[in-house]
């Protein structure tokens, strides 16, 4: 390499990075930062008071049995957005 152009490369890697300094050394907006604690909703564990498993079945048996518990989690888990018109979609 002749040194004329190596002397070339370098003023202008050095020009290159001082315009570069001139640009990051403006000072950066201050921006405002939140703490929000994840334990602020905790709850303790506290222990369930247990009924005897015949008392159980007997209020599951009021209720309908477990065709009620299927029925809601199937709608919970059903969005609530309108029929689709694709072809099979009435095939579900």
């Amino acid at each position: 390499m002749k040194p004329s152009i190596s002397l070339f490369f370098i003023s202008f890697l050095l020009t290159t990075a001082a315009a570069q300094s001139d640009e990051s050394s403006a000072p950066a907006p201050m921006t405002r930062l939140e703490y929000h604690s994840v334990l602020v909703q905790y709850q303790p564990y506290r222990e369930q008071v247990l009924i005897p498993w015949r008392e159980s079945n007997d209020t599951v048996a009021k209720i309908g049995g477990w065709r009620v518990y299927a029925k809601e989690a199937r709608q919970a888990s059903e969005p609530q957005a309108q029929p689709d018109a694709r072809h099979g979609a009435a095939h579900e």
